[in-house]
């Protein structure tokens, strides 16, 4: 399994998220979506005469017994004839892969997954209003829960895929849950034993005073009440606020999502 070009780990990693793919960085030329700058990430990997594959006489299931290029099997789980049970062994060891070695083979299980998140990215435009975030803000989201949820996914669950996509579609939808405070349901309960992981929603009221308080608490810090300020109350598109405060895009959302989580938790143990 080898390629022509590697990614390095610093380049898809920022603050301990899985992956940025230097979308901060591309964003400004040419207004390409996360998800076209992937696949021309992608389309780099697999230049040259040696581009990144899987062994087929390893993976066995019914696949060629010979190094099969990503594009080519990316051509393979999409056709027909194509089992359910050989997807699932694929996706497992591109997932294995992905975790063991980041780089390149997280490029890869986002490109071999576009299908799957075009999809949800449909689903998303129609369940968040357009007016709260733009599509480039919620494609970077996507990708990012996407990644978070490749490095969460229980590879004991059958059909993989499916796992990463609920994962993805719950985070995303909870990370733009507003009323008044409720429990979100982990995905896939069903298939845990410890099926109690529920995260409490925003909350509605006078979200300038719970922040204030919050700050005050230590509960966050003033930075992070200020990144929620401009991206959740007062519409700044987070790719902007990344662009003003010279941030990646992952590192402002992974500062995000720890400091509403905090929030949410202060909310249910009663201190705000």
């Amino acid at each position: 399994m080898t390629s022509t070009e590697t990614l390095s780990a610093a380049d898809l990693d920022a603050e301990s998220a899985p992956a940025d793919m230097g979308l901060g960085e591309d964003r400004g030329s040419g207004g390409s979506l996360p998800l076209d700058v992937a696949e021309r990430a992608f389309d780099l990997l697999m230049r040259g005469p040696e581009p990144l594959s899987v062994d087929g006489a390893q993976l066995g299931n019914g696949l060629p017994a010979r190094p099969i290029p990503l594009s080519e099997l990316r051509e393979m789980l999409l056709h027909p004839s194509c089992s359910r049970a050989t997807r699932d062994h694929v996706w497992r060891h591109l997932i294995g892969q992905a975790r063991d070695h980041r780089g390149a083979w997280m490029v890869a299980a986002v490109i071999l997954a576009i299908p799957m998140l075009r999809r949800l990215m449909t689903a998303l435009v129609g369940a968040i209003p357009a007016e709260r975030i733009d599509r480039e803000d919620l494609e970077a989201e996507v990708l990012t829960a996407y990644l978070e949820a490749l490095c969460e996914v229980n590879l004991a669950w059958s059909h993989p895929l499916l796992r990463l996509s609920r994962l993805t579609h719950t985070a995303v939808l909870r990370a733009h849950a507003t009323g008044q405070p409720t429990l979100l349901a982990d995905p896939d309960l069903t298939d845990r034993a410890d099926s109690g992981r529920q995260t409490l929603a925003y909350p509605a009221g006078h979200p300038d005073q719970l922040l204030a308080q919050a700050v005050a608490q230590r509960i966050v810090t003033a930075a992070e009440a200020q990144l929620i300020i401009c991206t959740r109350l007062e519409g700044m598109p987070l790719s902007a606020y990344c662009r003003r405060d010279g941030l990646l895009y992952c590192t402002a959302i992974k500062r995000r999502q720890r400091a509403e989580t905090a929030l949410h938790q202060a909310i249910q143990r009663g201190d705000l």
